[in-house]
This record gives C-alpha cells, sequence and structure tokens, in this order.
C-alpha cells in the first residue's frame, strides 16, 4: 500500500525515524548514512532509506508547521514507525545564556498552535517520551555538545505579533520571580503535532534542536525591550550546530537500539 502524502510504499519505512523540516536536509543528513537512497519526494515531503551502524533509518521532511508535520507523523506511524525523532532548528533561544550553537532537547512542548487541538483538548500535554530525551541527553554529554534541557513552544505564526510571545513571559514582571527566568528555552513549529499524535499512537517520539541565532530573551521583551529577530546569526554556526544536531540524534538511535535489543522489541 502507498501512504497518501508520502507517495512511498509502507514497507519502506523503518521503524526509527529522524523528521527534519527542511527537505533539503534529508540529503545533509542522507550523507551520514550508508546505502542512502530517496525513495519519495512529494510536495514537502522527501523520504530518504539509509543505514547507521546497520540500522534502518527512514528520514522523511515535514516542512513547516504542524499541519504538515501531523500529516508525517500518521502516516509514518501507520506504516510501522516506532521512534520518531524531529531534528530542526529554533532560531535564537528564549533565555541569554542559550547562544548560538547550543542544542536544546525539549522535555515537552506548549500547544501554542491549533492543530492538535483538533485531536484532543489542550488540557492534554505533549511531551516527549523520557527515554528519548534520555538518549538524546546521554549522548550530547558524551560528545561535549553544548545542550539545554527543558520546555520548548509550538506555534503556527512565524510572522506572528509579539503580544503571542509576550503573555508567556507576563508572570516574570512579579517581584515573586525577579531572580528568575523562564523555563521556556526555544520556540519552534513543529514538536507539539508530533508528540501529542505519538502519545496517542503509543509510539516513541522526541526532537533535538538546533540554536542557530542569537539569544531572544523573553525577559527582555517582557521588560518591553526592543528584540531584534534573526533566523540566521551566522551560516557557519549554523551548519556547525546542525552538523552536531544530526550526530546527536544517530548515536542516540543507535543507543535506543541496543537497548531495545537487550530488552523488549520495540
Amino acid at each position: 500500500m502507498t501512504l497518501a502524502h508520502l507517495k512511498i510504499k509502507q514497507s519502506l519505512v523503518s521503524p526509527y525515524v529522524l523528521l527534519p523540516g527542511d527537505p533539503a536536509r534529508v540529503d545533509t543528513i542522507g550523507r551520514a548514512l550508508k546505502n542512502f537512497r530517496i525513495v519519495g519526494n512529494n510536495r514537502e515531503f522527501k523520504t530518504g532509506n539509509g543505514l547507521y551502524r546497520g540500522i534502518p533509518i527512514t528520514v522523511c521532511s515535514t516542512g513547516i508547521g504542524c499541519p504538515s508535520t501531523a500529516i508525517a507523523a500518521e502516516e509514518l506511524i501507520s506504516a510501522g514507525a516506532k521512534v520518531l525523532i524531529r531534528v530542526g532548528t529554533c532560531g535564537g533561544a528564549w533565555r541569554a545564556d542559550i547562544p548560538a550553537g547550543s542544542l536544546v532537547i525539549p522535555t515537552a512542548s506548549i500547544r501554542d498552535e491549533g492543530t492538535t487541538r483538533e485531536y484532543i483538548p489542550e488540557g492534554f500535554p505533549a511531551v516527549a517520551d523520557a527515554r528519548i530525551i534520555q538518549a538524546l541527553e546521554e549522548t550530547a554529554r558524551t560528545l561535549r555538545k553544548k545542550y539545554f534541557m527543558g520546555i520548548n513552544r509550538t506555534h503556527d505564526a512565524f510572522y506572528g505579533n509579539q503580544s503571542s510571545i509576550v503573555k508567556w513571559g507576563k508572570y516574570l514582571r512579579d517581584r515573586r520571580w525577579s531572580k528568575q527566568d523562564t523555563p521556556i528555552l526555544s520556540s519552534e513549529m513543529e514538536s507539539a503535532a508530533l508528540f501529542v499524535i505519538a502519545s496517542l499512537w503509543g509510539v516513541k517520539a522526541g526532537a533535538i534542536l538546533a540554536v542557530n541565532a542569537s539569544p531572544e530573551p523573553l525577559r527582555d521583551r517582557v521588560r518591553g525591550l526592543k528584540q531584534r529577530v534573526v533566523t540566521e546569526s551566522n551560516p557557519a554556526t549554523s551548519n556547525k550546530v546542525i552538523d552536531d544536531m544530526i550526530a546527536v540524534a544517530l548515536r542516540a538511535i543507535a543507543r535506543l537500539s541496543k537497548q531495545n535489543h537487550h530488552a523488549s522489541p520495540l
């Protein structure tokens, strides 16, 4: 059977899947795999298969935003995907102590988007799988990459107004929180859909994000300071952190595969 939007046969989907947003990044990831080949290319969904340390891996782009991410996740899961990891960029972090070139491993994502509301009410959390979080963290630490763990925000409007961001930091104006910083580390447009759909279908999902721009501190926004929003601070920094992100994600999959080999099947 051919998947409706990915336009590939179900049998081509591996249990382990990496999900970049950008179709061009499928080829970037493919260069780190053996015997990589493109098996589908339709709309924003470019799909390839290869081997990492003997482990079959499917790489599928989702495009930008939760609607197309949900389509990709649904079709991949229906075809047998069991572990899905988003690998994408998040621009500048929401805290001053997270510089460009860092990695963010989300433990959960704020559902500041509309797609998942069509699945389940807003009170349901969008959380990453604990085993994937652990594998990503242990791998990042082993590879000596600068990483941060915490909450991510998933939203819909790339060019949205500032009020949609500032609302998440209004509490910081209270004197009680004068010495605290936000636990929301990053903002992107896909993870919440992946986390919610994976939870509903009983499979594992996680994410690792490349911080490829200078910080955009939420505290400063709340105080009315102007923020210069830059999608990418420096191409060389972006390329390096994206390579780091891919290396951590692939090594984490190898770690998870080894764990599953010695424990129960996926």
